[in-house]
């Protein structure tokens, strides 16, 4: 249902939040997720949402959105509007970003993803194996000129 595809939105979004840069975003969203529609109720929006969400971070970000969000199958044939009511249908209409008004969808951007300047940020244990790696090619180095020497 179209519920449970928000909670893993949703999800998403925090992981979006963690990341850093332009190429963490890209590498993220180069691979199509598998269709919704004709498996849930709901699943056509849900497909389309999707790739309007992908295709806003990506401008926002300043990168070109991978291909597979400007299938036609993501946009709807009827225009879906996130809240109901007639006001908060106007206030949609002139809200709505061109990424998702272009697949005929009325809502806005949950969240943003600002990229940082400088290193993206990494965990600890990507630090140890870095650091890992750069000690063993010091060894290797040090070896190297001793039994030269």
């Amino acid at each position: 249902m179209l519920e449970d595809f928000g909670m893993n939105l949703r999800d998403w979004f925090h992981e979006i939040r963690a990341w850093s840069s332009r190429a963490q975003l890209l590498a993220a969203v180069k691979v199509r997720p598998p269709r919704l529609g004709g498996r849930m109720r709901g699943g056509e929006i849900a497909d389309a949402f999707l790739a309007a969400q992908v295709e806003y971070l990506c401008h926002r970000a300043g990168v070109h959105s991978p291909r597979w969000t400007r299938d036609p199958r993501f946009v709807l044939d009827e225009p879906w509007f996130a809240i109901a009511g007639r006001r908060m249908r106007a206030h949609l209409l002139l809200a709505t970003p061109d990424e998702f008004r272009n697949r005929n969808l009325f809502t806005t951007s949950e969240v943003e993803l600002v990229p940082r300047r400088g290193r993206p940020r990494v965990s600890a244990a990507q630090k140890l194996e870095k650091a890992r790696q750069r000690q063993r090619r010091y060894r290797r180095r040090h070896a190297a000129r001793i039994g030269a020497a």
